[in-house]
């Protein structure tokens, strides 16, 4: 026997119908909004290619590093644990206005010149020695 649904069954959904993310308690903004927001930081060129590798038009972001990324390097993103660094969709997942903030205080551009200024030269190094590297400790502290 199927019960009808009730939006206090989800985590993620409140009475009010606002979504949290993540099950944090932080309240998405509207899918409009954030894809306004992510059309002008899109069209930034930097963010027009993924930071760990050539390919183009990234459509996932790590929010710990504020920076864009391709389908391929998001895989390798999350197979390092949300420790380390938290991946989203651009497109199809819902984001808190603070999520959005740490892709526009990061960026492709600014990530990589923190990076460079803290000795990390080897931008296509591999993606795990990357992130675990001093400069990555610093510039997560940096947007957090």
């Amino acid at each position: 026997m199927s019960r009808p649904f009730n939006h206090q069954d989800s985590g993620n959904i409140r009475n009010d119908g606002t979504v949290t993310a993540a099950g944090k308690g932080q309240v998405c903004i509207p899918t409009a909004e954030k894809n306004m927001q992510f059309k002008k930081l899109k069209a930034i060129s930097a963010n027009q290619v993924c930071f760990d590798c050539p390919a183009p038009r990234p459509t996932w972001a790590s929010v710990t590093y504020g920076v864009f990324l391709c389908l391929d390097c998001s895989a390798t993103h999350r197979s390092m644990g949300v420790h380390t660094t938290f991946v989203r969709s651009v497109d199809l997942d819902e984001w808190t206005q603070r999520q959005i903030d740490a892709m526009r205080l990061g960026g492709n551009a600014n990530a990589r010149q923190f990076f460079r200024q803290h000795g990390l030269t080897d931008m296509q190094s591999k993606i795990e020695k990357k992130y675990t590297s001093k400069a990555a400790v610093a510039y997560k502290a940096e947007l957090a």
